[in-house]
């Protein structure tokens, strides 16, 4: 992925603060390994339990449920153009589907995803809440939905995929901006054209959007394209986040008990009761290991699925780390480490060659099992060292080669 390119688009949108266009922001060759793994989200997906949740079928604008079961009995096959099954399931009616939450039906999508917006998070920096991914497919006009913002604190960039154009239009005005979210949209879209900014999508080329700006894309023919949500939550919906995961870390500060209060007592007592630091410090763990979780997902939200690869008994094998997917130690808890590996915590038993282990893997040095072996059996046997290694390959952290 190109830096320069991510670079002059982050120029053009005054580091993601209004809306821009950027050309051929992916490659040809991208785009034809993107759409493969979008094959593999949608099995992925269609595999599940529950696909009402997730999932919008539009057939000429109106919302239809039916088709689900139809998807479900006839997934795409691998290797199966999204277009020609498309039409299998939708035949030559305009169509629109959208699927949001790409990464959670395919580590093999979320890998690839995460290394086309690394130079986006070395550049922009990470968001407080990390990356989701959704997808559009279909011929369907104008979006559904009208003329709309995206949620609060949820900027998008839109990677448009082909082989159709795709139109896109926005409304950068103060007094649209101004509308709170979630309470206007437009359906007047042919009389709101002339007042707004037109984009011509072509294949490779990236929109970004802003949360507060309103938008529609126009897409008459076949295309695909996926979006990235940037989310940076508002600061009060942060602040209320990070008091709850406090609550589930459990961090223990204090042994006493809390006073009673007396009847006569002036409500405003809080302050007497409470240890104002020792929530500083609570939070400020909880802070800690929510970014510590992001950065070795690469920025992605969810956590990678647990896979069920084996490792060889024999320990003829070796292992290489990822250096879009970091692994990453916590050592505040003084009784063990925490290992943080594609979003997922590993706890492991303190030994002397750990920091040297990870350091490797992050550097993508292969090490075999001897020399793990020699990094940390200091005082660990061999069910710690399987145990560790089968941990972060069911993460998908490690890829692992046999002889």
């Amino acid at each position: 992925m190109n830096s320069i390119l991510w670079e002059r688009f982050l120029q053009d949108t005054s580091k993601l603060a209004k809306p821009a266009q950027a050309k051929q922001l992916i490659s040809e060759s991208e785009i034809d390994s993107i759409q493969e793994l979008l094959i593999e989200v949608l099995r992925g997906f269609l595999a599940k339990h529950d696909i009402h949740i997730g999932l919008k079928v539009y057939i000429n604008k109106e919302l239809r449920h039916e088709y689900l079961e139809k998807m479900i009995a006839q997934p795409p096959c691998k290797g199966q153009s999204l277009e020609g099954w498309s039409k299998e399931i939708f035949g030559d009616q305009k169509f629109g589907m959208i699927l949001i939450g790409l990464e959670e039906y395919s580590n093999a999508f979320a890998e690839k995803a995460a290394e086309i917006v690394r130079p986006l998070l070395q550049q922009a920096g990470m968001p407080l809440n990390g990356l989701s991914f959704l997808f559009f497919m279909g011929n369907y006009g104008f979006t559904p939905f009208g003329i709309h913002k995206e949620s609060t604190g949820e900027d998008g960039i839109l990677f448009h995929l082909g082989p159709g154009q795709k139109n896109f239009y926005t409304w950068d005005d103060p007094k649209y901006n101004g509308i709170a979210h979630n309470s206007e949209v437009f359906h007047n879209i042919q009389e709101m054209m002339d007042s707004g900014e037109e984009y011509q999508l072509k294949p490779g080329d990236a929109m970004f959007i802003p949360h507060y700006v309103y938008h529609v894309a126009d897409t008459p023919d076949f295309s695909m394209s996926f979006v990235l949500d940037y989310i940076n939550p508002p600061l009060d919906q942060f602040e209320n986040e990070l008091l709850q995961l406090a609550a589930e870390e459990n961090f223990q500060q204090h042994d006493s008990f809390g006073t009673p209060v007396q009847l006569e007592e002036p409500t405003g007592s809080l302050r007497d009761r409470i240890d104002v630091e020792s929530i500083g410090k609570k939070l400020k763990m909880a802070f800690v290991r929510k970014i510590t979780a992001l950065k070795s997902n690469g920025g992605i939200r969810r956590k990678s699925n647990l896979s069920q690869k084996q490792i060889p008994i024999s320990g003829n094998f070796r292992i290489q780390g990822k250096k879009i997917f970091p692994i990453l130690l916590d050592e505040t808890d003084p009784g063990r480490i925490l290992l943080f590996a594609r979003g997922h915590r590993i706890p492991v038993k303190k030994t002397p060659g750990l920091s040297v282990f990870v350091e490797k893997l992050n550097s993508g040095d292969q090490l075999s099992f001897h020399a793990i072996q020699e990094l940390l059996s200091t005082n660990w046997d061999l069910v710690d060292l399987y145990g560790l290694i089968q941990d972060l390959l069911n993460t998908e952290a490690i890829q692992l080669d046999s002889f």
